[in-house]
């Protein structure tokens, strides 16, 4: 039981890590967009940082790393699902209001 805990807490913080790497992401995409592709290096950073934390604090945690990987993998990667979805209908958005203000301009 204690080892699905060490899951959750991991889990949890995975989670907290992709909401960073999405708010990162909705700001470049709404401010800058030309350097968009920037935040790929920076969230790939916060993600593997953050697994490699998780495992290099295996040996001092009463959790079976095991457990503790595949909660922080899960919590990072589920989330993303959704955060994605998110950041395409927002750009969806974003190119929708650029045509229109193209359309105006030209007409």
């Amino acid at each position: 039981m204690k080892d699905i805990l060490g899951a959750i807490i991991t889990f949890s913080l995975g989670v907290g890590i992709a909401t960073l790497n999405y708010y990162i992401s909705k700001y470049f995409l709404e401010k800058n967009p030309d350097k968009f592709a920037m935040t790929t290096v920076v969230k790939q950073i916060f993600n593997v940082g953050y697994l490699v934390a998780v495992y290099m604090s295996g040996d001092f945690l009463p959790f079976k790393l095991v457990y503790m990987l595949i909660g922080a993998v899960l919590g990072i990667t589920l989330p993303m699902f959704i955060y994605t979805r998110k950041l395409l209908k927002l750009n969806e958005e974003k190119r929708g209001k650029s045509r229109e203000k193209e359309g105006e301009s030209d007409g």
